[in-house]
Order: structure tokens, then sequence, then C-alpha cells
């Protein structure tokens, strides 16, 4: 090594100290092997040599009595046997005392390794000693066959401990040097015409035996760097399970704590806000002048905005809770937009934008409910990013399928954010996160619900020019069903008896005061409780309900104690403001018609009216047969 390599070794040693977790590979471990004393391996790969040893000496020793023994049997023709038995004994007391070293080792486990390694192959010298030892014995007390008798034992002795030596070079370069440096110096001793050829021969024999130790301990430090890189690797896998399964749990954790959140808000602020729209519609039957009129349309719109916000948050935990059930069915084209442009029209006009809608005579195979939400989304974006021009409703046939389009004169949406606009909390040009702007939920309800009906939404717009949405639906070739609906009388109310139920006091004020305004009889009550002690005085004709009371009571089950107790199937209407899924699922399965808060009172009516002139549901009629005794 030259004086610049030992200057660049120094710091890789340093280097290789101050990471001792970092395992050798082994092209590294093979350049520091040699024949110089022993450099030992670090304690880790020490500490597996120890164990290899350990594991082969026991075996080794038996195999080395099982040989002295039966090295007696086949010198005693040509050597004195008490010599030999006096050889034999003191190789018995050798591999004793190496046992008996070994069950130290054994008991001290692989704490110190050094020192194990140490002990080792002082062991294994003293083997080597005793092996050695018999050529000196048959020297003097044997006859010239005896001495090539020893040397082959001696060499099958020494090429079988290869096994044992493998696990560290040195231990068995020693076992090596002192088992045939003995034959070596007997021969040389006994001198004679064949002396200078053995020497040779055994010379040859122990160079070749010793690069095949070498090569064995290599295969074998290879061996074990492999299997401490594959224990470090299983550990760091196991680490990173761990890791992943940990972040996994927090995520599940913090996606439900985000939904009893949601819940918890969402119906807690839809409370005030409904009880505030029942008291709205009722002063608006009042004499007004013009100012409070005023007044009066702002309340109704910045109500009608946070309406628009909670359900929008509905309408998506909805679609999480899963009770977004599709019901496709043939249905008029021209009939949605027409109701589409009585929504929006006003809207439209009231933003002094053009709102137009190209007639069809398309018939559609979907569910029209949900093909009606992602219009109104649609519509909805258009309108709000639109400042000035319009939009434009059309339905387009191509071949068997139609696609309903959005078009308006917006500013446009950039080419790499037609995917980033339906997801979740996305919005374009509202840095500010104006709240009257949305909550960035509207596409991506679209998107979800456009999985639900097995179909898809797309977009195309231009910068400064405007954007179109499509939703590509089933086209009906068919003929359609009347879809003429009753035309509702708002008299038909009058003298209607209601029992409404809620716990709270201003929500069943404002729907106490709103039903008598329609000419309605109208008892409330806050708890099952208070709601049986009502049926004394009235026999109601429709129920109206919240759907979670005080005292983890529901609506669901004080409906169905009512019509236990008065023995029909009275119509029902279920309110909610909640958007846990769970509760979401449990209201979806009751047979009375839900409805979400904030109810306008035009929903109400209609509700109601729709109660009243349908006939009974048969999923009712098999709730009452199974609730009938008899």
């Amino acid at each position: 090594m030259t004086p610049s390599d030992a200057h660049h070794a120094e710091p890789a040693a340093a280097e290789a100290a101050a990471a001792p977790s970092a395992l050798h590979t082994p092209t590294h471990l093979m350049s520091r092997l040699g024949w110089a004393w022993p450099r030992w391996e670090r304690e880790e790969i020490l500490r597996e040599q120890v164990s290899l040893l350990r594991h082969n000496f026991p075996m080794t020793l038996l195999a080395s009595l099982a040989t002295a023994f039966g090295t007696l049997w086949v010198m005693r023709p040509v050597a004195d046997p008490q010599a030999m038995l006096a050889w034999l004994i003191s190789h018995i007391l050798v591999v004793s005392c190496v046992y008996a070293v070994l069950l130290g080792i054994d008991r001290q486990g692989t704490a110190h390794p050094k020192r194990a390694v140490w002990r080792l192959m002082v062991c294994m010298s003293a083997m080597g000693i005793s092996w050695g030892s018999l050529a000196h014995v048959v020297l003097y007390w044997g006859s010239g066959e005896s001495v090539i008798y020893a040397i082959g034992i001696i060499s099958t002795v020494s090429s079988g401990a290869l096994g044992l030596g493998a696990p560290l070079l040195w231990g068995y370069i020693i076992y090596l040097t002192f088992a045939i440096g003995g034959v070596l110096l007997a021969l040389a001793m006994a001198g004679g015409v064949v002396m200078w050829p053995a020497l040779l021969m055994v010379c040859v024999y122990y160079a070749l035996t010793s690069m095949h130790a070498r090569t064995g301990e290599q295969a074998t430090l290879r061996s074990i760097v492999l299997k401490l890189e594959n224990e470090r690797l299983v550990t760091e896998l196991r680490a990173e399970s761990r890791r992943a399964l940990a972040a996994q749990e927090a995520a599940e954790q913090a996606d439900r704590d985000k939904s009893r959140f949601l819940a918890a808000a969402s119906h807690d602020l839809r409370q005030p806000l409904h009880a505030m729209g029942l008291f709205l519609e009722t002063l608006q039957r009042s004499p007004l002048n013009a100012y409070q009129q005023t007044v009066l349309g702002h309340a109704h719109a910045a109500s009608g905005a946070a309406a628009e916000m909670l359900t929008t948050l509905l309408d998506y935990s909805r679609l999480e809770a899963g009770v977004v059930k599709v019901r496709p069915a043939a249905f008029s084209v021209q009939s949605l937009l027409t109701s589409l442009e009585q929504e929006f029209g006003v809207q439209a006009d009231a933003a002094g934008l053009i709102y137009r809608t190209r007639e069809t005579s398309a018939a559609a195979f979907a569910d029209r409910s949900l093909v009606d939400l992602v219009m109104h989304n649609f519509i909805s974006n258009a309108l709000r990013y639109t400042s000035r021009g319009g939009v434009l409703i059309a339905c387009r046939q191509r071949g068997a399928r139609l696609a309903l389009e959005v078009w308006d004169t917006g500013h446009g949406i950039p080419e790499h954010q037609w995917e980033d606009i339906f997801k979740e909390f996305h919005q374009l040009g509202n840095p500010e996160r104006d709240r009257r702007k949305g909550l960035g939920l509207g596409l991506a309800i679209v998107q979800r619900l456009a999985r639900e009906m097995c179909t898809n939404v797309e977009v195309r717009s231009r910068l400064g020019k405007g954007s179109v949405f499509r939703l590509w639906l089933d086209n009906w070739q068919g003929a359609l069903e009347d879809e003429a609906q009753p035309v509702l009388d708002p008299q038909s109310l009058a003298g209607l008896k209601v029992l409404a139920i809620d716990d709270d006091e201003a929500v069943r004020m404002g729907m106490q005061s709103l039903l008598q305004s329609w000419g309605c009889e109208c008892l409330t009550a806050e708890s099952g409780a208070d709601a049986m002690q009502s049926l004394e005085r009235m026999t109601p004709e429709l129920i109206i309900t919240d759907f979670r009371l005080r005292h983890e009571e529901t609506g669901k089950q004080v409906l169905q104690a009512l019509r236990s107790q008065l023995g029909a199937m009275v119509p029902a209407i279920i309110m909610t403001g909640d958007t846990s899924p769970q509760r979401l699922r449990d209201a979806q399965s009751t047979s009375a018609l839900l409805l979400h808060k904030p109810v306008s009172t035009g929903q109400l009516r209609d509700a109601i009216s729709l109660l009243l002139q349908q006939p009974q549901p048969a999923a009712w009629q098999a709730e009452e047969a199974a609730a009938d005794p008899t």
C-alpha cells in the first residue's frame, strides 16, 4: 500500500466506524481478506461466525473421536498398541476439554464475540496439536508403514475439518498448521530417500487446503452479509408497514372526525336556517312597505345562499354515505329543460344575462332527479362565472347517446385545469374564498353522480370565450308515459290535522305558524313522549318530524311508536339536517318521505300535497301488515 493509499484508507475507515449500522458488501469483504494476522469483522458479522462455529463443533468432535478409535484399529498391526492407546486417551482428554470450553461459550452466548473467537481458536489449536502428535507417536513406536498411514489419516481429518473452519479462516489455518506441521516435523526427523518428495507433497497439500479454506470463508462471509442485509430489510419493511398502518389509521380517524364534525355542524346550522325560512315565508304574507320588502328580499337572498351551501354539503355527504340510488327511467328532456329555465331564468334576468334553451323532442333513459342535480350544478356555475353575455342550454343527439350541454360566455378555463375543477374544494378565480361563490364541491358532486349513473361528463373551454359542460345520457327511442303532474290546489290543505315534532323551539313555532297560515290544524311536540300525549287532543292525518331529536331519540323511532299507537300507517315526512352517512342511511330506510333541511315552503307544500294525493305505497302496506297483531 502506498502512502497515498494509506492516506485515503484512513478517512474510509473513519467513515465505516461512524456508520456502524451500514453492512459490508461482499465485494468489500473480499477485498479485506488476506493472509495478514486476523482483522476481525464488525461484531454482528463476527457473532454470526461464532454461531456457525459453535453449531459445527459438536459434530466435528464426534467425528474426531470416531476417527481416533478407527486409527487405533488401523495402527494395531504396525504401531505399538500401548503407545497408540496413550495417544487415544490424550486425544479424548483434549476433545473433552474442547467440549467444556464450548459449553462455556454457549452459556455466555454471543455477548462477547471476539472473546469467543479467541477461545475457539485455542480449541482448534488443541485439536491440531493432538492430531499432529500422531505422526511422532508412529515415528518412534511404529514401522515405516505406520508413518504413511498417519499422513493419510491426518490429511483426511484435516480435509474433513474444512467444514468446521469455513466460517473462520484463521482458526482453521492454525489447526491445519499444527496438524500438518507435526507431519512435516516427523518426516524431517525420519529422513530417508522419500523424505524430500514427501515433504514437498505435504507442503503442496497444505497450500491447496489453505486456499480452499480461504474460498470457504469468503463464501461464508457473503452468505452472512446477505442474511444480515435481508434481516435489515425485513426490519425496515416491518417498521415501514407499521408506519403506513399508523398513517392509514390516522387518516381514517381524521375522515371519521371530519364526517362527525360535518354532520354536527350541518345539523346545527340547518336548524336555525330552517326556522328562519319558515318565519320569512310567514312574514312575506304580512303587509309590508317598500323598504321592508327590500330588506325581506335581502334576507331571502342570504338565506338562499346559506341553504345552497348546506345543500351542497348534504349532496356530497349523501354520495359518501352511499344512499344515492340510481333509478333510471325514460323522460322527456324538454320538460326538464323547461323546469330549469323557470328556475334559473329569473336569476339570469336579475344578473343582466341572457338565458336561452334550445327546444328538443329527445327523450333520455336515466335517473331524472340525478340528471336535474347535475344540470343544476352546471347552470349555477355558468351563471356564477359569467359577467356578460349569457348561457345556452341544449340537447344534441349523437347516435345512441344524448349530450346535455350548458354553454356560457364566461372567462373560460385553462386547459391544464380541466381535470382539476372536478376535484373537491377546487375553485377558479376565488383566492379569497368568497363563500358567495360556493364551496368548490359542485363539480366534484357532478363527477361522482356521473359515475353513479355509469356515464361521464366533459368540459371544453377557451380563455376569454367561454365554456361548455356536457353530460352524456342514453337516448330513448320508445314512447313516453304521460308526465303531466296533477295541479296542486293551495286550498286542499285547509283543515288538515298535522302533528309537528322537533326539539328546536324556533322550528316548532315557525312550522306551526306556516301550517296555520295554510289553514291546517297543527299541534307541536318536542319529543316522542310529548307526541304520544298530544294524541289525546288530536288524531293527526299527517306527521312531520325531525330525524335527530334529544337524548339519542330519532324521528324514525317516534314515527313507529305513533303509528303503532294509532293502529294506522299515517302519512309522514321526516326532515333532517344531518349529513352523517350512517344517519342518512338510517333515515333513508324509513317509509316516510325524506326531506333535507333547510326545506323551502314550496317544497314542504308540494310534499304534503303529494302525500295526500298518492295511494298508499306497497312498502307501507307491508309494514302495516307486519305491525298488525291479527
